[in-house]
């Protein structure tokens, strides 16, 4: 097994949505400057012996600025050369976004589904893009039960789309290949996939996405700003933080910019 880490550039926003309440109000200092920060947005590609080229989540897409709603536009602004792509990090490989076997998408949120639009008609978009159940339909009813076509960070037109089917993971665990697993671990979403890969020469990969955004999450033990269930939220970061002991694992956090600046980047990988 190889596993491929392709940076797929950058989101800006407020480190508020990052880590909750991070420059409290005090009667001193009633307006706290918030901090802007960049943080990473990334992609993992694993080419299996068993299962062929797997890719886990989906990133945005080039396009965003005319396929997001104009309110998300300035919160998240997503910043891209045009090498850091989906489609030119896979041409880098020699690769078509035809070519993978399988997807598989962490949540369906804006920065982490955009490029499913790649995969209509497309042998991974015929198999199933996999997706948890509770995701699947949580997404699906906050896009379509108001007046506009989003919701948060759901954008109805990112994963409704014809030619594109789904396979919906249930329950806690899936186990792809023995070397290849994939966890429920809500909280931030009620869907949220996590990915863990053993690799023979470089140890096990924990890929949380956002059910822990930075390191400081974990160390702190302090929520994000953007949660859908708290409780889940902390028992998944627990399940994490006891599967990276278990395996001595490096974990790649959701949008930690320091952590991610220290994994290889595709061209290079892991096995």
């Amino acid at each position: 097994m190889k596993l491929f880490v392709l940076d797929n550039g950058t989101l800006e926003l407020d480190m508020a949505w990052l880590v909750l309440n991070p420059k409290p109000a005090t009667v001193d200092n009633k307006h706290p400057q918030a901090d802007w920060v960049t943080i990473p947005t990334y992609t993992v590609l694993v080419e299996h012996p068993d299962l062929g080229w797997v890719l886990f989540d989906g990133t945005c897409h080039p396009e965003w600025e005319s396929r997001w709603p104009e309110a998300l536009q300035p919160i998240f602004p997503y910043r891209a050369e045009e090498r850091q792509y989906l489609p030119m990090q896979l041409e880098q490989l020699n690769l078509k976004m035809s070519d993978i076997d399988i997807v598989v998408i962490s949540h369906l949120h804006l920065d982490h589904c955009g490029c499913l639009d790649f995969f209509r008609g497309t042998k991974a978009g015929r198999r199933g893009i996999i997706v948890h159940d509770a995701e699947f339909a949580h997404a699906l009813k906050v896009t379509h039960k108001g007046p506009v076509d989003y919701s948060g960070a759901y954008v109805k037109g990112d994963f409704d789309m014809p030619n594109l089917n789904y396979d919906l993971m249930i329950g806690p665990h899936l186990e792809l290949a023995p070397d290849l697993h994939l966890y429920h671990w809500p909280g931030h979403t009620p869907g949220l996939i996590g990915m863990v890969a053993h690799t023979e020469h470089s140890g096990t990969f924990i890929f949380t996405s956002d059910a822990i955004y930075l390191e400081r999450n974990l160390k702190e033990w302090v929520l994000s700003g953007i949660v859908y269930d708290t409780v889940a939220y902390f028992n998944s970061m627990y399940q994490i933080k006891q599967l990276a002991r278990k395996h001595d694992a490096t974990l790649g956090y959701g949008h930690d910019m320091e952590k991610f600046r220290a994994l290889k980047k595709a061209p290079e990988y892991y096995e």
